[in-house]
């Protein structure tokens, strides 16, 4: 049964004072966002989105998008839209791993969803690892609309499958297109079309990894994250070392149109099992769990 739904979610500051959490003296130890509440949650069947005030030990809000069956069936139409105003800090998150379930008709499941993101204001999405079926089609779009000083974390990868069931790479196609503008000009765009082809497979291409993503940091606030990303990922081994065969993770700078100036980073990687992953991601994000309050991949 094909499920079309929509949901709207704004938040804004109600509180002038400031959050004051313990964090890293890069950060002066005060948190450049402030309380913020939603003013506006709409939300349709077969989603539902939680925003739980105990998630966070920060001011940062915590929103849970659900899919009632645990994932997206043939058919299936989700948009979404996210605004938060000026000085709020918002964490997207997920409880387990979203599913797109096997699609058996020649119809796609798809999900679109786009972001406001204001003046000082911090988005973060951070889900788990996206997992597709056997024979599932999928097409997600994401799209953000930043003011020059907001700022955005966002995570967007997926596994082969149900590895560990030894479904690997079997699904019929993955498509995901990630699009930022900064003041209404597209300023990065990030495509990825996961399917079969007559010369080459998935398996194939892929060999023994089973996961694939990009991590993107944009915005002033973040430069002490995306400048200690760049550092640890962007230096050159010493003559000799391998690469960890477990984990691979490259990062790029991220450059404003037509300006020098570095505005943030994209990390994109591969790696054979989902746990080892997030054992690199905690490392490289964990200055920002002080900001959003905790460790989003953690207690699950």
């Amino acid at each position: 049964m094909e499920r079309k739904c929509f949901a709207k979610i704004e938040f804004r500051v109600v509180n002038g004072e400031s959050c004051r959490v313990e964090q890293d003296i890069k950060l002066k130890n005060i948190c450049s966002f402030l309380p913020s509440e939603p003013v506006t949650l709409f939300y349709e069947y077969p989603l539902k989105v939680i925003i739980p005030s105990s998630a966070s030990d920060s001011c940062c809000q915590w929103v849970y998008p659900i899919t009632f069956g645990g994932g997206l069936v043939e058919g299936d139409c989700m948009d979404i839209i996210i605004r938060i105003s000026r000085k709020c800090c918002v964490l997207s998150t997920t409880m387990s791993s979203p599913k797109v379930y096997i699609c058996e008709k020649g119809k796609d499941s798809q999900q679109h969803t786009k972001y406001f993101i204001d003046s000082e204001a911090l988005m973060c999405v951070l889900p788990d690892p996206l997992v597709c079926y056997e024979k599932s089609s999928y097409i997600q779009s994401q799209t953000f609309h930043l003011e020059s000083d907001g700022n955005l974390v966002l995570l967007d990868w997926f596994t082969s499958g149900r590895y560990s069931c030894g479904e690997r790479w079997v699904f019929t196609k993955l498509k995901s297109m990630s699009s930022i503008f900064i003041n209404g000009k597209l300023q990065f765009r990030e495509c990825q079309n996961m399917q079969d082809t007559p010369f080459v497979s998935l398996k194939a291409a892929n060999k023994s990894y089973d996961i694939i993503g990009t991590c993107i940091v944009i915005g002033p606030y973040l430069k002490f994250l995306y400048s200690e990303m760049l550092s640890k990922l962007g230096k050159c081994r010493a003559y000799g070392e391998k690469p960890d065969k477990e984990s691979l993770f490259a990062v790029s700078p991220l450059h404003s149109n037509g300006e020098s100036r570095i505005c943030g980073c994209i990390i994109r990687f591969a790696a054979v099992s989902v746990p080892e992953t997030i054992r690199r991601l905690e490392e490289l994000l964990q200055p920002l769990f002080a900001i959003i309050g905790d460790n989003p991949f953690a207690k699950k």
